[in-house]
This record gives structure tokens, C-alpha cells and sequence, in this order.
């Protein structure tokens, strides 16, 4: 099920990179640890 949502992404891709600048270097690079941190409190909370 998950391969069938994800055809119409790929389906996008030009084959070119998209923009790259600093701010979203650095937004990747806070946005991933923060997110697991989440998802830890979050299963420690429910679980």
C-alpha cells in the first residue's frame, strides 16, 4: 500500500536537484533529531 502512494511522487521527480540553500541544509539537519525526540517522549507517553 505504501509503494501505490508513493508512484505519484516519483512520477514528479525531473531528474533534477531541487534548490539548495543553507536554510533548508539546516532545517533538515534540526527538523530529524527533533522529530525523533518526538516520537520517543510520544512512545514512552503512550506506551
Amino acid at each position: 500500500m505504501d509503494v501505490i502512494n508513493v508512484i505519484p511522487l516519483i512520477l514528479l521527480y525531473n531528474g533534477q536537484r531541487g534548490k539548495k540553500s543553507w536554510i533548508t541544509k539546516y532545517f533538515f539537519y534540526i527538523i530529524y533529531p527533533v522529530h525523533l525526540w518526538i516520537l520517543m517522549i510520544l512512545h514512552y507517553i503512550f506506551l
